[in-house]
């Protein structure tokens, strides 16, 4: 990894950061294939009846890009960031990096402290302070120029057990200078893969997964259901548990927040036999109510995928695995397909054309400026990971 950073181009850094700014490196091919794993069967390759029969929202112009302080795999890469927007720009933090990220604790240095922003006007990276703590397939989101990390899990090696979810939370001060991350107030339930939004006042963490190693890391037992709500107008009541999803507890769900309510998309639960199951169906929060409503189910079932809110009304999904076997033999597949949801009408739509080819993205980081849709990282099949930053252009119709 060193000798790769050593190959990026250094360009003044801004006055109130005082880290290095790194250019990403522009490409503008397909993705190709990664070396050592066989590029798993896309899901446009057997693209879902309900899908071909939605109506199109628009298409999606995409460039590829490579992350350029991340190595390449397919056993390096990143998955499982926490990131949002802030200013025009992308402010993200931890994931899950295979080839670590060469800060001093080599014990745990596989579960990242980075923090970075990007800025898409100069297509720069800007190294932030680490994170108070390792955290991966944490969530992420900025108010009040206020980046909030939550939960995450951190892996400890030669330690038993190895893996163990936190219900930590930091807080990054974007307005100091340089940004000062601080201690947040904790969940009441550490977890991973939660769903996450501002809605209004209020930040609401959903569902999401209470990993224990004695149970194989997910089982019916670990899953959640647990929302919790942080009032900013009340910090001093910290975390508050509310009504939890109704149904099963899910994690690896989509989500996106507007003015009124956290919107939760598909996911994967486990039965009791422990057999993971995905989950078909979109809800909503409103946490000034606490009460969930039922909303149009996506048309098949999803894990791992991430979106952002597009205009105010359309939730664009991207990534994650399609886990719905409704053929015989048939393994999942790897969604390469872009989904969007309207809020307002309540109905799902196709977005013509797919992610570029030869990467997968599961466990994506997914953030939206202006027109422009970002996916940062993800996990494909094997074990292997990605330092793909794909840029789209949204184009609806």
């Amino acid at each position: 990894m060193k000798k790769h950073l050593a190959k990026l181009l250094m360009v003044p850094v801004a006055t109130y950061f005082s880290t290095a700014v790194l250019a990403a490196e522009a490409e503008v091919e397909p993705a190709p294939p990664k070396q050592g794993v066989t590029p798993a069967l896309p899901l446009s390759a057997d693209r879902p009846a309900a899908y071909a029969e939605l109506p199109t929202f628009g298409a999606i112009a995409w460039e590829t890009e490579k992350l350029p302080w991340v190595d390449e795999g397919p056993y390096a890469g990143i998955s499982g960031v926490a990131m949002d927007v802030w200013d025009d720009k992308i402010v993200l933090a931890g994931g899950f990096i295979p080839g670590g990220d060469e800060t001093a604790d080599r014990a745990s240095r596989k579960t990242s402290r980075w923090s970075w922003l990007y800025d898409a006007a100069g297509n720069t990276w800007t190294q932030l302070a680490h994170a108070p703590d390792r955290r991966e397939y944490a969530r992420g989101l900025v108010a009040d120029d206020t980046f909030y990390v939550f939960g995450g899990g951190k892996q400890y090696q030669k330690q038993d057990p190895p893996y163990l979810p936190h219900a930590e939370c930091f807080a990054l001060d974007l307005t100091r200078q340089p940004p000062a991350w601080r201690e947040h107030s904790p969940l009441n339930v550490p977890r991973t893969h939660m769903a996450v939004g501002r809605v209004g006042n209020y930040l609401v963490v959903a569902g999401g997964n209470e990993y224990d190693y004695a149970e194989k890391g997910y089982s019916a037992n670990t899953i959640r259901n647990t929302t919790e709500v942080f009032d900013l107008h009340q910090p001093e009541l910290g975390w508050q548990v509310r009504a939890p999803i109704p149904a099963v507890g899910r994690g690896w769900s989509a989500a996106v927040a507007t003015d009124e309510y956290l919107y939760v998309f598909g996911g994967v639960t486990w039965d009791e036999t422990q057999n993971s199951v995905g989950v078909r169906e979109t809800w909503r929060y409103s946490p000034a109510q606490d009460r969930w409503e039922k909303r149009t189910p996506p048309p098949v079932a999803i894990s791992g995928w991430a979106g952002a809110l597009f205009l105010n009304r359309y939730a664009v999904i991207v990534g994650g695995i399609m886990r719905e076997k409704d053929k015989p033999g048939r393994t999942s597949y790897w969604s390469d397909l872009a989904w969007a949801y309207d809020v307002r009408d309540d109905r799902w739509l196709q977005v013509t054309g797919t992610l570029p080819p030869g990467a997968v993205f599961n466990d994506p980081a997914v953030a939206i400026l202006d027109h422009t849709l970002y996916v940062l990282g993800g996990e494909g099949p094997k074990g292997s990971h990605y330092n793909y930053f794909l840029t789209g252009e949204i184009k609806p119709k």
